[in-house]
C-alpha cells in the first residue's frame, strides 16, 4: 500500500498566514467601532449591532436569544401564532447556550463567533493551497487570491447600474465578505475546503488506505455532519461533484471504483438522515413548511454571476480549459467536476439556488493558480509579473470596501437610511423594548413598524405580527394585516379573537409614522386604529419617549 507525503508547513508560513489572517478579520472590525465610537455620541439613536444585512443578523439574534432562553428547538419567533420547534439552526441556538453561561449579550457572542470561525476560515484556506502545492509562491497566491478575492460589482456600482453583482451582494461566495456578515458562512466555507483538501489527497494515485481516524475519514464524517446542521446546501455542489467522480472513475477504468466509494460515503451517509429529518419536519410542520415555500433565494442574472467573479474567472480560463483537456485524476478531475457541478446547480429548480454560491469561489481559485503557474507565467515577461499580479490584487479589492463601507454610512452618516434599514433604531424604541422585556410575559404578541419589529424577538422573549419577509408566516398576509391596522383601512382583524395569536403590545411612534407615510395615504387621520382601541381592551398605556405601549393585557 502506497502513502504520501504528509502537509508540510513550516512555522515561517504559519506566522504569515496567522498575521495576515488576524489582519483580514481585524479589518471586518473596524466598521464595527466605528458605528460603535459614533453611537456613543449620541442619545437619540442605538446601533443595533449589525452592518451587513441587518435583517438576516436580527434573526441570527433572535436564534441566539431563544438559546439563551433555554430552548434547544428552533422556532419562528418573527411569527406570531405558536408552533412546534424544529431541530434547524442549532449553531446559532448553541451561541445562545454559550451567552447564557457566560454572561454575555447575544450580540457580543454573534461577534466573538464571527471572529473564531473566520480565523479558522483562513487557516483552513492555506491549509487546502499547502495540500494541492508544495513551493511556496503557488499556496500564497492561492490564499492571497481567495482571502481577498472578488469581482468587478464596483464597477457597475460606479456606473449607476440597477443591478448588483453577486460581489456585492452575495457573501456566502467570497471569504472576506462572509467574515464580515456572521459566523456561520466561514464556518461553513473552512468545513468545505478542509473536506476537499481530504478528498484531494486520498484520490491521488497510488493512495489506497481505508477512511480511519487517522488519515482523515473521521474528519470528513463530522464536517459532514456539522455542514448537515449549519449549511446543509453547502453538501449539494460538492457532494454531486463526488457522485459524478465516482461514475467516471467506473467508466475510465471499467473498474468497481471501491476506494472512491467509500471515501465518498464519508460524505454521503453522516448527512444523509439530516436531510430525511429535514424533509419530515417541513413536509409535517405546517409552520415550518410554509416558512420553507417562501424562503425564495432565486440565483441572479447569470451576467452578474461573471461580473462578481470578474477577473478571477478571466484568469481562471486557460486552467480550466486544461483540466478539460488532460482530465487529470491529481486533483483536477474532482475540482472541474465540482465546478462544473456547483454553477449548474445554481440555476436547478431549487428555492435556495443562491446559496449555491458558497464554495463555488474554491475551485475557481484553483484554477487560476493553475492557470497563473502553468500558463500566465510563461507567457507575461518576468518583469512584468509582479505588476500584473499587484494590478490583480488593486482590481479584487475595490469590492470588498465597498462592502464595509456602505452599511457604516448609514450608520454613522446618513442616520434616517440607516433607521429606515434597520442598523438603527431610535432611543426610546429600544427603552420600550427593555420595559417590555420587564414585564415577563414570553410569547406575547407585539405589534410594530417592521422596522421595530424586526428586532423584538432580537432583544426579548416576545413574538411579533410581522417582522421578516422569510421569518414570518403567513408573510404577505402577516404584512397587509400590520398595513391595514396602521394605515386605518381596517381597525378589527388583528384585535379578534378569531385570529390564532392575541396581539398584547402595540407600539405607536415615529417609525410607525414613517410607515403609514411609505405606504400610502391612510383611511382617516394617523392613529385611527389606536383612537378606536376600546378603553377597556387597554390594560396601561406607557409613554418612552415618542413612542408609546398599548398594553392589552393576555388573551
Amino acid at each position: 500500500m502506497h502513502t504520501l507525503r504528509s502537509v508540510e508547513i513550516s512555522r515561517t508560513e504559519w506566522r504569515w498566514v496567522i498575521v495576515l489572517s488576524g489582519l483580514l478579520v481585524a479589518l471586518t472590525l473596524l466598521p464595527y467601532a466605528w458605528a460603535l465610537a459614533s453611537n456613543q455620541q449620541t442619545d437619540d439613536v442605538q446601533f443595533m449591532g449589525i452592518l451587513s444585512n441587518p435583517k438576516d443578523g436580527a434573526t441570527y439574534l433572535s436564534k441566539i436569544e431563544q438559546g439563551r432562553r433555554g430552548a434547544w428547538l428552533f422556532e419562528l419567533r418573527h411569527t406570531p401564532e405558536a408552533h412546534n420547534g424544529a431541530g434547524f439552526n442549532i449553531f446559532y441556538i448553541f451561541l445562545g447556550h454559550v451567552a447564557r453561561f457566560t454572561g454575555l449579550s447575544n450580540v457580543l457572542i454573534f461577534h466573538l463567533a464571527r471572529v473564531a470561525t473566520s480565523l479558522f476560515m483562513f487557516i483552513a484556506l492555506y491549509q487546502f493551497g499547502a495540500t494541492v502545492w508544495v513551493r511556496l509562491r503557488p499556496r500564497r497566491l492561492f490564499f492571497a487570491l481567495i482571502a481577498v478575492g472578488s469581482g468587478l460589482g464596483w464597477l457597475l456600482l460606479l456606473f449607476g447600474s440597477s443591478e448588483i453583482a453577486v460581489d456585492m451582494n452575495l457573501p456566502e461566495a467570497f471569504p472576506l465578505f462572509a467574515a464580515y456578515t456572521n459566523p456561520h458562512f466561514p464556518l461553513s466555507i473552512a468545513a468545505l475546503v478542509l473536506i476537499a483538501s481530504t478528498y484531494i489527497t486520498v484520490f491521488r494515485r497510488g493512495y489506497l488506505a481505508e477512511p480511519s481516524v487517522d488519515n482523515g475519514g473521521l474528519t470528513v464524517l463530522l464536517l459532514s455532519i456539522l455542514l448537515a446542521l449549519i449549511q446543509p446546501t453547502a453538501l449539494v455542489p460538492i457532494g454531486g461533484a463526488l457522485v459524478l467522480y465516482v461514475l467516471i472513475r467506473y467508466r475510465l477504468t471499467h473498474e468497481f471504483p471501491v476506494h472512491e466509494l467509500r471515501w465518498s460515503s464519508m460524505l454521503w451517509l453522516p448527512a444523509l438522515p439530516f436531510a430525511v429529518y429535514d424533509v419530515a419536519v417541513l413536509q409535517f410542520n405546517d409552520i415550518m413548511g410554509e416558512f420553507n415555500r417562501q424562503n425564495q433565494t432565486p440565483s441572479p442574472a447569470p451576467y452578474l454571476f461573471l461580473f462578481g467573479y470578474g477577473l478571477l474567472l478571466l484568469v481562471a480560463i486557460p486552467g480550466l480549459i486544461r483540466a478539460v483537456r488532460r482530465f487529470e485524476r491529481d486533483g483536477d478531475q474532482l475540482m472541474l467536476l465540482w465546478f462544473a457541478v456547483n454553477v449548474a446547480g445554481l440555476y436547478i429548480p431549487f428555492n435556495l439556488q443562491r446559496r449555491l454560491a458558497l464554495g463555488l469561489i474554491i475551485p475557481l481559485v484553483y484554477f487560476a493558480v493553475r492557470a497563473l503557474e502553468d500558463y500566465w507565467f510563461y507567457k507575461i515577461p518576468r518583469d512584468w509579473r509582479a505588476p500584473a499580479l499587484i494590478a490583480l490584487i488593486v482590481f479584487l479589492v475595490p469590492s470588498n470596501i465597498f462592502n464595509l463601507g456602505i452599511p457604516l454610512y448609514g450608520a454613522v452618516v446618513d442616520k434616517e437610511s440607516g433607521l429606515d434599514t434597520g442598523l438603527l433604531m431610535e432611543s426610546d424604541y429600544w427603552n420600550s423594548l427593555e420595559w417590555i422585556d420587564r414585564q415577563d410575559t414570553p410569547n406575547a404578541v407585539v405589534l410594530a413598524a417592521p422596522t421595530i419589529s424586526l428586532w423584538v424577538p432580537a432583544y426579548t422573549e416576545e413574538r411579533v405580527v410581522y417582522g421578516h419577509e422569510f421569518e414570518t408566516v403567513p408573510s404577505e398576509e402577516r404584512l397587509a394585516q400590520v398595513e391595514d391596522w396602521y394605515l386605518g383601512r381596517d381597525c378589527t382583524t388583528l384585535l379578534s379573537d378569531d385570529l390564532p395569536f392575541h396581539v398584547r403590545y402595540i407600539l405607536w411612534g415615529p417609525r410607525e409614522r414613517a410607515f403609514i407615510d411609505d405606504n400610502g395615504p391612510s383611511d382617516g387621520p394617523p392613529g385611527r386604529c389606536i383612537d378606536a382601541i376600546p378603553n377597556d381592551r387597554i390594560q396601561q398605556k406607557v409613554d418612552q419617549g415618542e413612542v408609546t405601549i398599548y398594553d392589552l393585557g393576555p388573551a
